[in-house]
């Protein structure tokens, strides 16, 4: 009789899941449909890097790589709520050789040799379409899409630069965090113990293998991303279904301790993160698996409280 109550409960559960997922991809289909296949406009930053960087937009850490010489692409609009003047910050890093030597310096050479060795950052508008070849169909104008880098005067243990970005054809305008608490007004303290409470939970869902559980609350953030990126809700339940396979066999009773992380504000107060703070795995989420053959990976996730709220909820990754 127990596991039969059981199994009732388990599959009450799993359809109350896929009728709030279901429920979502609904919604987000009928915003994405009525988007226009020309007006699918997508954002993105490339950056040939010659130096560690990392890459913020509007307070948030949004890319980071930690060795020497890295080429990367990174689409902004998951972090991009409406159109608008946005801000982009990178910050230049001393070269692997320099930054674990005593001088820990960034030399103005590291960023600026001359004209064909130097770092380049590029702010591009994309007109996606998941059917070309490359993702996308215009021709991107790199020549008056870069964006001009200025090298520090002198050797600095880091140097930052920033640029406004004029964000004018988004087809979409989503919530996010925009009405969120200011977490950076709660006692640090409070803050803290809350935050690491929920990545606690959140971790033993993934460790006890409750992967449907740990994705449902991820459900909000899920829609807007589909609505963003414009994903039909076809990929969106591939991209489950896969995520949910991947997890399984990474996560359960593989979940790492949380022995070694700092809480991170961004977004000007408005999300909160726990990360490590140095090391290998340095800026990676404090959510680690590490399997038996010493495969690891991270399940980054970035918390809001949406205003008059107690509780937190997943917005980003």
């Amino acid at each position: 009789m127990k596991s039969i109550t059981f199994y009732l409960l388990l599959m009450t559960t799993l359809i109350n899941c896929q009728e709030k997922e279901q429920m979502n991809n609904t919604k987000a289909m009928e915003i994405v449909n009525k988007i226009p296949a020309e007006k699918r406009i997508s954002y993105a930053v490339h950056v040939n890097a010659l130096t560690p960087y990392e890459l913020y937009l509007d307070d948030i850490l949004i890319d980071y790589f930690y060795e020497d010489n890295m080429n990367n692409t990174t689409e902004l609009n998951p972090y991009l709520l409406e159109n608008g003047k946005h801000k982009l910050k990178i910050r230049y890093l001393p070269t692997v050789k320099d930054m674990f030597s005593k001088k820990g310096l960034l030399d103005p050479r590291d960023i600026y040799t001359r004209e064909d060795s130097r770092w380049h950052v590029f702010f591009v508008k994309l007109n996606k379409d998941p059917n070309a070849v490359l993702g996308y169909t215009n021709e991107i104008d790199y020549g008056g899409s870069e964006l001009k880098i200025i090298p520090p005067p002198s050797q600095v243990p880091y140097w930052e630069q920033e640029w406004e970005l004029d964000i004018k054809d988004l087809p979409y305008k989503l919530k996010g965090w925009s009405e969120s608490e200011d977490l950076s007004k709660m006692d640090k303290d409070q803050l803290k113990k809350e935050v690491v409470a929920y990545y606690e939970k959140q971790r033993n869902l993934l460790n006890n293998g409750s992967i449907n559980e740990f994705l449902k609350l991820s459900s909000k953030q899920d829609e807007e991303l589909d609505i963003c990126t414009y994903t039909t809700p076809e990929q969106s339940r591939i991209d489950y279904d896969e995520n949910v396979e991947l997890m399984s066999k990474l996560c359960p009773n593989n979940m790492q301790p949380m022995d070694n992380y700092t809480m991170k504000l961004y977004a000007n107060g408005k999300l909160v993160s726990l990360e490590i703070p140095n090391g290998k795995y340095k800026s990676w989420s404090a959510l680690m698996s590490k399997t038996q053959k010493g495969r690891v990976n991270e399940w980054s996730i970035k918390l809001h409280k949406p205003k008059g709220s107690k509780d937190f909820e997943i917005i980003r990754k």
